[in-house]
């Protein structure tokens, strides 16, 4: 994590406070998991051979889908579907949701997974192509998604994730993956996050945003990381999910 650079002087506080946390001993640090990020990269190569844009998507979703399923452990699980709360809201439809698959599952309904808005823990969007068009749909179906009430309640602020969690306060930990933008390589890193930032403005929207072969981003810090040849980008990815539905797993037993 120490990696992870501020993208402006105006979030320099930001950074710091990122590059003091460590990632927690796990038995993921270690060359069983660069290989399985280098299966994950070859299963996307497969894709490219699709040609209808349906089926591309389609089996992009499952790639990342298995690759968490794969690597995720054995408490956790992933589905795709939407979620809904006591007061018959209902979130957009999320390509990959996180659960505790310990206390919690999910309904399955005319061929659609159905997760309460209790079980949420996290989940990914998943996009083709990073455009100024997709970011404003993407923020759109997250606004959605925050008005969910877990246990009768508002989501908390986008800091919940780092301090202790009060009794029955939820957070959501949203992210875009895609695997393709329409930014050019020079300066990307600025740019992707300049216009993730004016399109989120001043409301929690998003948390993350990977693009495979960019980088990471963590917009509302405005922190950074170039991907490397190590996979560097998209570990911090996984990790940063992982740590997330771990602590906000312990906190919703804890609050039931």
């Amino acid at each position: 994590m120490a990696n992870l650079r501020a993208i402006s002087a105006e979030t320099k506080s930001g950074c710091i406070e990122m590059a003091k946390r460590k990632l927690p001993r796990t038995p993921y640090l270690n060359p069983q998991f660069g290989a399985a990020l280098k299966d994950f990269g070859l299963a996307f190569l497969k894709t490219q051979s699709i040609n209808h844009r349906g089926s591309k998507g389609t089996a992009r979703e499952g790639v990342l889908g298995n690759f968490f399923r794969e690597q995720l452990p054995g408490r956790y699980s992933v589905t795709e579907g939407e979620v809904v709360d006591l007061y018959g809201r209902s979130s957009p439809q999320l390509d990959l949701m996180f659960y505790d698959a310990s206390v919690d599952f999910p309904f399955r309904t005319a061929g659609a997974d159905i997760l309460a808005a209790e079980a949420l823990l996290s989940s990914i969007e998943v996009k083709s192509k990073l455009t100024k068009a997709e970011i404003a749909k993407s923020v759109k179906a997250a606004r959605k998604l925050r008005k969910l009430k877990p246990f009768g309640r508002p989501l908390a602020g986008n800091d919940v994730g780092m301090k202790a969690i009060g009794k029955k306060d939820s957070r959501y930990f949203h992210c875009l993956f895609a695997y393709e933008t329409d930014l050019s390589e020079s300066n990307w890193l600025k740019s992707e996050a300049s216009r993730l930032k004016s399109a989120c403005g001043t409301g929690h929207a998003l948390d993350l945003v990977y693009v495979l072969d960019r980088g990471l981003i963590h917009v509302d810090h405005g922190i950074g990381k170039m991907e490397d040849s190590d996979g560097g980008a998209i570990t911090n990815f996984y990790f940063s999910i992982l740590n997330f539905i771990a602590r906000g797993a312990t906190a919703r037993c804890d609050a039931i």
